[in-house]
């Protein structure tokens, strides 16, 4: 991959990807040979994009997009809820890797949308739902409180004063898988 990738263009190889893997009959064809991970673990990663998405086993970025070692930068949380770790994470991707697009995938059927949607919890779990909660107001339509999360961890991204100081060079999208059909929405 080239370094310092625009955005537009990092954004165009991640909806071709998902293209091809909405289409694909194998499992991935992104480069996960032994050359590319002896190369990255000789010359460090150079992501061309920046991902935040849900831990659900079903919503797998690298094959969602159909891309290999190193071209991704991934942060998993249930319920791609963003908080301090996250934010973190996403400014070290941006400002140490240089990554120009930052991505928040939501999906269909997500458990912790519906685990929100259905009351209270104990636990860890009820931080997640807490925060949710917060997103999503009254809603019980899961597509739309998919939607409100998605477009609350967006602006905590957009907060944060690395991010903000710097962010008419980076492209921040809201996205929603759909564990149906493959096809990742740009929303």
């Amino acid at each position: 991959m080239v370094k310092n990738i625009d955005a537009k263009t990092a954004l165009k190889w991640l909806i071709e990807g998902n293209n091809d893997y909405i289409e694909a009959k194998i499992n991935h064809h992104g480069d996960i040979s032994k050359e590319k991970r002896l190369h990255l673990h000789h010359h460090g990663q150079n992501p061309f994009a920046l991902i935040i998405t849900c831990s659900d086993s079903r919503v797998i970025p690298e094959n969602i997009f159909m891309k290999g070692i190193g071209d991704i930068f991934v942060i998993r949380l249930a319920g791609n809820v963003v908080g301090d770790f996250a934010l973190g994470s996403i400014e070290y991707g941006v400002e140490h890797l240089g990554i120009r697009l930052v991505m928040v995938l939501g999906h269909t059927s997500c458990g912790a949308i519906h685990a929100s949607l259905e009351g209270s919890h104990d636990s860890y779990i009820g931080e997640i739902t807490k925060e949710i909660k917060k997103a999503i107001f009254d809603t019980n339509d899961p597509i739309k409180a998919t939607k409100l999360n998605i477009y609350n961890s967006v602006e905590k991204i957009k907060n944060s004063p690395l991010i903000k100081k710097d962010l008419e060079n980076i492209t921040i999208v809201s996205a929603l898988y759909h564990t149906h059909s493959g096809k990742v929405e740009i929303i």
